[in-house]
């Protein structure tokens, strides 16, 4: 429970902004962020009632944990899915950029 609540779980909130800000940067970031937030805090609130009705229906909490592996599979699956998928000019590092062939440049 330390390892999965303490680094995996709140050992990861510090970079939550700047997740958010890399895939969706511009004039509407807070509101998305604020979406994403309220969503997560909402989670976190339901989390343990879910939990608690599938502990009291099965006698259990294997379908709880299953049930949370597979939605931050999905979350992980998300971000992955927003990601840009190419990498931006920041300072420092246009060399980079310059390097890497183009679509056009490979055909």
């Amino acid at each position: 429970m330390i390892l999965t609540q303490g680094a995996l779980g709140y050992g990861l909130t510090s970079i939550m902004g700047a997740v958010v800000l890399e895939i969706f940067q511009g004039k509407q970031y807070g509101s998305i962020f604020g979406t994403i937030m309220l969503a997560a805090l909402a989670g976190g609130a339901a989390g343990p009632w879910i939990t608690g009705i599938l502990h009291d229906l099965s006698g259990s909490y294997t379908i709880a944990f299953a049930a949370s592996i597979a939605v931050s599979g999905l979350s992980a699956v998300a971000i992955w899915m927003a990601s840009p998928g190419k990498i931006r000019a920041v300072a420092g590092q246009l060399h980079r950029i310059k390097a890497l062939p183009t679509a056009r440049q490979q055909e």
